[in-house]
């Protein structure tokens, strides 16, 4: 798969079905030493209602996960929390594992709009992800905002951290803008899990990647996946 833009036609090569993702997990770390029982999962995906279908499958595979979770898929778990799920793994055969998965979401219409959705219950779509459709639309009026709103504390973490990415009169579109946010909560995982690897003696597999909600399923980009062993630190690409 070449990019999150390739991803978003129905069924798309490359692209996998919740379950199928989740079995996937499971099969490419089975050789590095990790399966159910003796690896803890960290889930950082939307807090919207529409990703619990996500979760759900990882769960199913790897049982009770730590959630990491922010607006957007963002992390701001910081080290405090990092410290928290340092103490939660499995450790009984001498190691810590973690398995983590960073998604954040996008919508496609059955017309293929992107950043809609039809939610269940609802008679018209609304969008997805609401949260950076809203600070795409906001970054298109060439508005650039940082300050902290303690009222709106996650939207506001979410513009400081896309502002600060951005070039000089950079305006990305939604499908650009949810990649790039995968990217930073991504890169900010793989920092505090690299900690893990070089202070707690920790193996770490990161899965970072898209959900793509389609009018009659939901499908899973997967941008990069790789493994760490605390053996010689070495980042290991996963592949299907």
């Amino acid at each position: 798969m070449s990019s999150l833009r390739d991803a978003l036609a129905p069924g798309a090569a490359g692209t996998m079905a919740l379950d199928e993702f989740a079995r996937w997990t499971i099969e490419a770390l089975a050789p590095h030493g990790f399966e159910p029982g003796n690896a803890l999962a960290l889930i950082g995906v939307c807090r919207d209602e529409l990703m619990f279908a996500i979760e759900s499958a990882i769960a199913a595979e790897w049982g009770a996960a730590f959630d990491i979770s922010s607006l957007a898929g963002m992390v701001w778990l910081g080290s405090s929390g990092m410290a928290a799920a340092a103490h939660h793994a499995p450790g009984l055969d001498g190691r810590r594992r973690y398995v983590i998965v960073v998604m954040p979401h996008i919508g496609v219409a059955e017309d293929g709009s992107v950043g809609l959705v039809l939610r269940d219950g609802q008679h018209h779509e609304s969008s997805a992800c609401g949260a950076l459709v809203g600070l795409q639309q906001e970054l298109a009026t060439g508005l650039r905002r940082d300050e902290l709103d303690h009222d709106d504390l996650e939207m506001s973490l979410l513009r400081r951290d896309v502002v600060a990415d951005l070039g000089p009169g950079e305006t990305p579109d939604l499908v650009a803008l949810t990649d790039l946010v995968r990217r930073l909560a991504s890169d900010e995982m793989a920092r505090l899990a690299d900690g893990l690897v070089r202070n707690a003696d920790a193996d770490v597999a990161m899965f970072s990647g898209v959900v793509v909600h389609h009018h009659d399923e939901d499908r899973v980009y997967v941008a990069d996946a790789w493994v760490t062993l605390r053996d010689d630190a070495v980042r290991r690409a996963l592949h299907r």
